[in-house]
């Protein structure tokens, strides 16, 4: 108990404590914040991966659009609600 005691009266032991709890709590990259940025990086990554996925989608439906007549009408007439001559169209608004 008395050597336990002496080691950590130890000036250079004590030194290290408080070095390592303020590394460890109060700095401004303490464990706390090193998480945050850690969790947040991988939130990134997969917002990376979902974004590549969705301009490969944008990219195959431009590159039918500019090769497919019939595909383009159709996406004309459901997004912009586009319609030929002398033809009605009716857009029913679901709540």
């Amino acid at each position: 108990m008395r050597s336990i005691k002496k080691v950590l009266l130890d000036p250079y032991c004590m030194a290290t404590i408080l070095f390592a709890a303020w590394m460890l709590f109060f700095d401004d990259q303490n464990v706390f914040e090193q998480y945050r940025l850690y969790k947040r990086c991988q939130k990134l990554q997969t917002d990376v991966v979902d974004y590549n996925l969705q301009i490969q989608q944008v990219k195959e439906a431009k590159k039918e659009l500019m090769h497919n007549i019939d595909f383009l009408e159709q996406f004309a007439r459901e997004k912009y609600y586009m319609k030929r001559e002398q033809e009605d169209l009716y857009v029913i608004v679901r709540e």
